[in-house]
């Protein structure tokens, strides 16, 4: 059994192997409104010899049971049921709101306008309080709810649009403008939550319609179920993945960033696998400075988010901050399945909660939160096909859509940077057995796979003399490395394709100068790689077209050693010979392709607003130097 305790309720997960006697006894020593939520399960069949103990809520004896608690201890209990429509009906009869989803139960609390605790003192103010809520509650919103008398007639939600979790686009933001300052100046302490109400628009607009202000405690308490909720569907732990719906809000107004206070960098621990983009993106590194204590018996929490137009939200704590004189440093290892971190999460935030309690999810209320950072998610209206900054980077580093189709997951660096590996493994087997061996077929064999790799699979015929017998080519040669129809072949080199999203990179909403320049040195290094890869390419298509008597010639020879410092060059770059700098290969162009991945930390300024734990938030706009190297 998971049990939140927060603010004016309490919420508890049932699991399979809770037994009746515990669950009521937790229930019964609670002194605030009661959520319960039961494991989605189809109707169990009768208990078997075998079973000592059926799971608690299948019988009508508990519901009935779990009646008398309620009654003798004053209680306001609420089920959360899914996927079993006949324990809703069993709580129903006994007098128990019950509900098919955290969404039915969500449009209840926000079209009645009444938080629990509103309704724990109604209930201790009447001693012989209904065993539903009364008709403000509005639980008729919601199928399955208590057929009391009090409640207004059930209706049908199925029309109905689900309850936002973000501010409409009439309610203004919550931040205020950070007072201007050098870039290196200290974070402002810690204040208390700002008084809730209705903030001034920003200068130079207007006013928007004036709303009604929602509750605090209903909204709260809607949050924390869907988080409840969805963490037990997901089957997961406390500060692991947690999922809770929202609902775009993307125009509200874009809150504004303070200083920054540091960066938080995605690794790669390289335990990769063929099958899925697992071991890479799946670490943290995060530097923080001019850090703010947290006030006593409090600690700072660091959160990964996922992106803040996303139906299910994923939310993983890093883990709890060490401040040393203002500074933070955290390493997040990653999980046992190396999750790739930035396939699936954008943002980073950092709260500051109670040190007692480890929390499960960040706290709905904005005064706890401290720092703040996002990969910009704002699409390119001059691009085909609309992409972001943030698409652009999981198509280099996570997973490309093409690939995908073909298999080959984890993202076009990844398979960039393994496949140009290859050439040279291909390339040194093959002068080496015709040294050591004069194995000419052997190396007649590794230069075709040679040009599969860098024509790929779909282009590789054209290039081989007929009759060429072709080996075995595994999948990962699906794509080639360099184009051999020119730029709009289909599919796209990994050469040009990834030269398209650094260009996308560079003329994204949200890039800096930093980035474009970082982006513009990558793709001089890819200009390099397309000549060296192109002369290995001419050098494999001439030894395939010689006989057998040629290739057992010096002159063959000579060409695999060509061959050999081709790859090398490719894959660790080459010194410029009259200049003397170096021209970067491969490895270089992996790495700084991974250096991007990263978002700038800066401090969270709270406006006066209802607490939602998923705000529709853009903390920064294009014109911020935000996100720089």
């Amino acid at each position: 059994m998971k049990c939140s305790d927060s603010g004016d309720f309490c919420i508890l997960y049932l699991e399979a192997e809770d037994d009746k006697a515990t669950v009521f006894k937790v229930i019964s020593e609670q002194k605030k409104p009661v959520v319960l939520m039961l494991p989605v399960s189809p109707v169990l069949p009768a208990p078997t010899a075998t079973q000592t103990k059926p799971r608690v809520f299948q019988r009508p004896e508990d519901f009935s049971d779990l009646k008398h608690i309620k009654r003798w201890h004053n209680l306001t209990i609420i089920f959360v049921i899914a996927g079993n429509e006949h324990l809703r009906q069993l709580a129903t009869r006994n007098g128990f709101p019950a509900y098919a989803s955290i969404d039915a139960l969500g449009e209840a609390l926000e079209e009645g306008r009444l938080s629990l605790s509103h309704q724990r003192t109604m209930t201790k103010n009447a001693k012989t309080a209904p065993l539903v809520p009364p008709a403000s509650f509005s639980m008729s919103s919601v199928p399955f709810a208590s057929s009391s008398p009090h409640a207004s007639p059930a209706r049908s939600t199925s029309a109905r649009k689900t309850v936002p979790l973000a501010p409409p686009a009439s309610q203004w933001s919550y931040m205020t403008q950070a007072p201007a300052s050098p870039p290196n100046s200290t974070a402002a302490p810690h204040t208390s939550s700002p008084a809730y109400g209705t903030s001034s628009p920003p200068a130079g607009h207007a006013r928007p319609p004036a709303v009604k202000q929602r509750r605090r405690g209903s909204r709260a308490l809607l949050i924390v179920l869907i988080v409840l909720s969805l963490l037990a569907l997901g089957g997961a732990g406390p500060g692991y993945f947690l999922f809770f719906e929202h609902t775009s809000a993307s125009n509200a107004v874009a809150p504004v960033s303070g200083n920054i206070v540091g960066r938080l960098y995605f690794l790669s621990s390289e335990q990769v696998s063929e099958s899925s983009n697992q071991g890479l993106d799946d670490q943290v590194q995060l530097d923080l400075h001019d850090l703010q204590p947290p006030a006593p018996g409090n600690s700072d929490y660091a959160w990964l988010l996922s992106d803040k137009v996303q139906g299910d939200t994923t939310v993983l704590l890093l883990g709890k901050l060490s401040i040393n004189q203002g500074s933070a440093h955290l390493f997040y290892g990653g999980d046992q399945q190396h999750t790739n971190l930035l396939a699936i999460t954008s943002r980073f935030l950092i709260t500051e909660e109670s040190a007692a309690t480890t929390p499960i999810a960040p706290s709905p209320d904005y005064s706890t939160w401290r720092y703040y950072g996002i990969i910009p998610q704002s699409p390119d209206s001059q691009d085909p096909n609309h992409f972001s900054l943030l698409d652009h980077l999981r198509h280099l580093l996570a997973a490309d859509p093409l690939l995908d189709q073909l298999e080959l997951p984890g993202g076009l660096c990844n398979w960039f940077y393994r496949n140009t590996g290859k050439l040279i493994e291909w390339t040194v087997s093959a002068r080496d057995r015709w040294e050591e061996a004069k194995d000419f077929a052997f190396a007649r064999r590794q230069t075709v796979r040679t040009l599969a790799y860098l024509d790929g699979l779909s282009f590789l015929e054209q290039d081989l003399p007929a009759g060429t017998s072709v080996p075995y080519i595994p999948n990962l040669a699906s794509v080639g490395l360099t184009d051999v129809h020119g730029s709009n072949q289909t599919p796209p080199s990994y050469l040009t394709h990834i030269e398209r999203h650094l260009n996308g990179l560079i003329n994204a909403p949200g890039a800096t100068p930093e980035i474009r320049k970082e982006a513009t040195q990558i793709i001089d290094a890819m200009s390099h790689v397309r000549q060296w890869l192109q002369k290995l390419h001419d050098d494999a298509k001439q030894l395939l077209s010689m006989t057998d008597a040629q290739i057992a010639q010096p002159p063959a020879f000579a060409l695999l050693n060509d061959m050999v410092d081709q790859a090398n060059f490719a894959y660790t770059g080459e010194v410029d010979p009259t200049r003397g700098t170096m021209r970067n290969g491969v490895i270089w162009i992996h790495a700084h392709v991974q250096s991007l991945a990263s978002l700038d930390v800066v401090q969270y300024i709270q406006r006066s607003q209802s607490p939602e734990i998923v705000p529709s938030m853009q903390p920064f706009t294009t014109t911020q130097s935000w996100f720089s190297f």
